[in-house]
């Protein structure tokens, strides 16, 4: 899951910083004061080509944990082999991608296909 996080960080690291200091700048009302800044990381962070490949990768292990819970409200437990394999996948995933983007010359904001 380290991997992922990094992905995300690498490419929305300004906007997650941003939302990060405002929330540490405005203990008392920060879900108010920071909405807009939550709302960037977020959209950066889902919207970005590289998480959108690692939702994509991983759809069958999202659905297979996501169908668990479902079923299972009362005992999440159950569900804990499922959420591994999503983590699995995602961490192989955001290693790839890594991996492509560290032999490219890309700076970490800019978008670049992948396939």
């Amino acid at each position: 899951m380290e991997a992922v996080i990094s992905v995300v960080m690498q490419f929305c690291g300004e906007e997650m910083d941003a939302y990060g200091q405002c929330v540490g700048q405005n203990p008392k009302d920060w879900l108010t004061k920071c909405a807009e800044l939550k709302q960037k990381a977020a959209d950066c962070s889902s919207n970005h080509p590289a998480v959108k490949k690692i939702n994509k990768e991983c759809s069958k292990e999202y659905m297979t944990y996501d169908d668990c819970l479902k079923r299972n409200p009362e005992n999440v437990t159950i569900c804990v082999e499922a959420l591994h394999a999503f983590m699995n996948c995602a961490s192989k995933s955001a290693s790839r991608i890594q991996s492509a983007y560290k032999t490219q010359d890309y700076e970490p904001n800019q978008t670049k296909p992948l396939s």
